[in-house]
């Protein structure tokens, strides 16, 4: 086990609240056969509360074809993971609201390493995360795995973007802020930030193990690293060239361009797969911009033709960064 999954494992974490498991149960009933975990992540699980907005939760199953029951989805499953659904499940008078994503655990572990140039998967699993119900203990010990190797992947991706001495903090801070803009995605421009704030005793710990694992002494801890140093903003030395900075710079141009388009194929492909996904889409582009979205009857009807001129306008308006 490498020194991040060891704190990955080690990061005390809330026991699921009764309405995350009653969800669990309810996509175990959906895909009996092929699921081998649940992952729990997003907003609901830093806040603690599942109740106050939508759950978020990423399915890993066997296989595309354990999962879905025609070719057609097989196949459609298959074209830019994963495949994204919403659930409302009755708890207790209230109704839990879910977005679940379907992966197979071969693209999940693809999605998470160097193998993947876009951020998409080790962006975001880079940041805390539950992993749930898994089958047993070796799939639960490859998840946590995946979930290091996306640490480590978007920390060799992003340090050069950082000056010369930085603190954990802003180290994360540049970190996730460079995966969020390589995607269209409705955030402030402020909450790589907040969501390192969050959780910065973790996010050090982080970085402290990754600093043990760059052997070529990229990121090296000044005075150990010690919370003097934190506190102080130079908490590590970053070790890299100027033609390392220059083509990581040019990396992350490409992974925005990139990412822009498998954003909009990504939309488009939830338009097709995900009921009721125009209005997910639009309730969450509300809450988290506060920007009022009228959809059109024609929007409605046919999304894959009428969303591009939607999309562009919320670009440049700003409420797509």
């Amino acid at each position: 086990m490498s020194a991040l999954t060891t704190v990955i494992r080690d990061h005390p974490t809330p026991a699921p609240h009764p309405a995350v498991a009653a969800v669990v149960d309810d996509l175990r009933g959906r895909f009996p056969a092929a699921m081998v975990a649940v992952l729990y992540y997003g907003s609901c699980l830093r806040q603690g509360d599942p109740t106050d907005g939508v759950i978020d939760l990423y399915v890993v199953v066997k296989d595309y074809r354990t999962a879905f029951d025609t070719l057609g989805r097989r196949l459609i499953a298959g074209l830019l993971p994963p495949t994204v659904g919403y659930l409302e499940t009755p708890r207790e008078g209230d109704v839990i609201r879910t977005k679940y994503a379907v992966i197979s655990l071969r693209d999940f572990q693809r999605g998470t390493s160097r193998r993947w140039f876009h951020s998409y998967l080790w962006g975001r699993f880079s940041q805390p995360c539950v992993v749930l119900d898994a089958q047993d203990e070796a799939t639960r010990s490859r998840l946590e795995d995946c979930l290091g190797r996306a640490v480590s992947t978007l920390l060799d991706r992003t340090l050069p973007l950082c000056p010369a001495r930085v603190s954990a903090s802003d180290l994360w801070a540049v970190a996730l802020g460079a995966s969020y803009r390589a995607e269209l995605r409705p955030e402030s421009a402020g909450r790589a930030e907040e969501i390192v704030a969050a959780d910065a005793g973790h996010y050090a710990a982080l970085t402290e193990a990754y600093a043990t694992t760059c052997a070529d002494g990229r990121l090296v801890p000044l005075r150990n690293g010690s919370r003097q140093d934190e506190a102080a903003g130079d908490g590590y030395e970053v070790r890299v060239s100027g033609w390392a900075r220059r083509r990581c710079r040019l990396s992350w141009f490409l992974r925005r361009f990139v990412g822009k388009l498998l954003s909009t194929g990504r939309w488009f492909k939830a338009a097709a797969t995900f009921e009721g996904g125009i209005d997910y889409a639009v309730w969450k582009l509300e809450r988290h911009t506060g920007h009022k979205i009228e959809v059109s009857d024609k929007l409605r009807r046919r999304p894959w033709l009428y969303a591009w001129g939607e999309i562009i306008r919320l670009y440049r308006s700003g409420t797509l960064r």
